[in-house]
């Protein structure tokens, strides 16, 4: 019995030792890699489109939005008479329209002029109120004249010449500049823009006169000052214009747009240079050149004038250029004949003095 305890002993403990090897002798199973963490795929980001660089285009190019840019009064507020004047003009949009069209280079020019000195862009329109922007407009003799509408006295008083050769006020470049003279002088006296216009058309005096009767007369768009109804008519009118600028579409007017002709440029020539010549060096035909400059009066530039003329870019550049050709062999010229008369007068080293 104890026998067969201990065989059984044996054989259970031989059993359990094999057991243990056969653990032991069997290859471990490799660790179960992990399970990837699940990706979410970015989307991708459209690349805006590069905007082409684009080139701010010059004053000229712009010239309504220019002016109505400057603008400082209500010029489209509501006031019966800036609005009866607004559909007077605009009664027949396509007769407007080509005012506008045959007066847009000198529109451009003025505006340019008015804008660099610091004067509202209502005043632009102030010479298509006086002359309908005609520089060779007249009048009786001693009477306005020119786009601005200036007489001999008011325009010498601002710097324009009037003399038998040359009338100032009949000249683009020259009224302009006088005209801002004159509009700058009286906003420094008055400090509103609109009693500005007031005075170009009544005069200083009575403006002074209405406002001293009735100081408190200045809230409305329209002054309500003791004026005659021209003057009132006057300062409506350019405001009804300046509105017309504004809101062209209310109007139903088109506003015409410039051409690479319609910008002029103003360029000084010699004193006694003939028009028929600068024509022929500007390419242009010499009736234009007249047209631009009405205030010079004979067949040449006098030596009593400014000398500047008002040229179409293009053709101004042309004349420039030709001028200075001029100029350089009229000095290569001057040059030659110079050292010519010194080797006259000083003897050569190989000739005897005399």
């Amino acid at each position: 019995m104890r026998l067969c305890l201990t065989g059984m002993r044996l054989c259970l403990t031989l059993a359990v030792c094999a057991a243990l090897a056969a653990c032991a002798t069997q290859p471990s199973r490799p660790p179960a890699a992990p399970t990837p963490a699940a990706i979410t795929p970015i989307p991708e980001v459209p690349t805006p489109p590069v905007a082409p660089a684009t080139v701010s285009p010059k004053p000229s190019d712009q010239p309504w939005a220019g002016i109505v840019a400057s603008d400082v009064m209500q010029d489209c507020a509501d006031s019966p008479l800036i609005r009866a004047n607004a559909a007077m003009y605009a009664s027949s949009p396509a007769r407007f329209e080509q005012l506008l069209k045959q007066s847009l280079p000198l529109i451009i020019y003025v505006h340019e002029q008015l804008r660099d000195a610091g004067v509202p862009g209502e005043f632009s329109m102030l010479p298509m109120l006086e002359s309908s922007y005609n520089p060779a407009q007249r009048g009786r003799r001693n009477g306005p004249a020119g786009m601005w509408q200036f007489i001999p006295s008011t325009a010498r008083l601002h710097g324009a010449a009037v003399n038998r050769h040359y009338d100032g006020r009949l000249d683009p470049v020259a009224s302009t500049r006088a005209a801002i003279k004159m509009l700058k002088t009286l906003y420094a006296q008055f400090d509103d823009w609109r009693l500005v216009a007031m005075a170009y058309n009544a005069g200083p005096y009575a403006v002074m006169g209405a406002l001293r009767e009735r100081p408190d007369g200045t809230g409305k768009p329209i002054p309500d000052l003791p004026v005659s109804h021209t003057t009132r008519t006057h300062l409506a009118r350019m405001m009804a214009l300046s509105c017309i600028l504004r809101e062209p579409e209310r109007f139903r007017v088109e506003l015409p747009r410039p051409s690479t002709d319609d910008e002029l440029e103003a360029i000084v020539v010699p004193a006694g240079t003939r028009f028929r010549d600068v024509a022929g060096m500007a390419e242009i035909p010499e009736t234009k050149l007249r047209a631009l400059n009405p205030g010079y009066i004979g067949a040449s530039v006098p030596s009593d004038s400014p000398r500047t003329l008002l040229l179409p870019a293009t053709a101004a550049e042309s004349l420039a250029a030709a001028l200075a050709v001029d100029s350089s062999e009229s000095v290569a010229q001057v040059s030659e004949a110079r050292d010519a008369s010194a080797g006259d007068s000083i003897p050569l080293p190989d000739e005897p003095a005399p």
